[in-house]
C-alpha cells in the first residue's frame, strides 16, 4: 500500500509542474511570426524548449472565432493545433542543445522535459498580413516573471500606442494576447 501511495504521490507531483496549455489570441490586424518558449525556472533554467522555426498565426485569429493557437504540449499540439510545430529545439544544459521532432519520445506528456517545463516566454515580429514585411515597432520579447529572464516584461505597448501584447498565466493555462 505504501508503494502504491508513493507512486501516486510522485505521479501527482509531476503533473503539478507539467507544461500546461498555451493559447495565443491574435486580435491584431497583423500576422504573428514568433517563438513560444518553455523552461524549468526552479532548477537552473534547464531544460528549456522552443519551436525551431517561426510559428505564423494570421491576423484576427483568436478564441472568439475558433482560430486561436492552442498547444496542449510538445507532442499533442501537432495533431490538435491549427498551427503545429514540427520540431522543437531543446536545451538540456548550457552546452547541450538538439532539435527534436514533435513525436520524439523525450517530448511525450510524461517525459522529464514535458513534466518539468512551463510556458513562459515569446519572441515575435508582427508583419503585414500574408507577407514578411515587418510592422514598425511591433516586435518584442515577453516573458512571465521568473528568474530565467530577469528584466523582460510581460506586457508591451508600441510607441504609437496602437498595438500591444501581454503574456500571463491563469491556473495551468498561459495566454499570449496580441492587440
Amino acid at each position: 500500500m505504501k508503494k502504491i501511495l508513493t507512486v501516486l504521490g510522485i505521479t501527482a507531483a509531476s503533473f503539478v509542474y507539467s507544461q500546461g496549455r498555451i493559447i495565443v489570441n491574435n486580435y491584431s490586424k497583423y500576422d504573428f511570426h514568433g517563438f513560444l518558449i518553455t523552461t524549468n525556472s526552479t532548477t537552473g533554467c534547464y531544460p528549456r524548449a522552443g519551436n525551431s522555426g517561426a510559428i505564423v498565426i494570421p491576423a484576427e485569429c483568436h478564441m472568439g472565432n475558433g482560430l486561436a493557437l492552442v498547444y496542449e504540449g510538445y507532442r499533442d499540439q501537432f495533431i490538435s493545433s491549427l498551427y503545429p510545430t514540427t520540431n522543437w529545439e531543446v536545451t538540456v544544459n548550457p552546452l547541450t542543445s538538439s532539435i527534436m521532432a514533435w513525436d520524439d519520445v523525450n517530448l511525450a506528456p510524461v517525459s522529464t522535459i514535458a513534466t518539468t517545463t512551463k510556458w513562459y516566454a515569446t519572441k515575435f515580429d508582427m508583419t503585414e498580413p500574408g507577407t514578411n514585411i515587418s510592422v514598425q515597432d511591433f516586435h518584442t520579447n515577453l516573458n512571465i516573471a521568473n528568474p530565467c529572464s530577469p528584466g523582460i516584461m510581460d506586457y508591451y505597448v508600441t510607441p504609437s500606442g496602437n498595438n500591444s501584447a501581454e503574456m500571463f498565466t491563469i491556473g495551468s493555462i498561459t495566454y499570449l494576447q496580441l492587440f
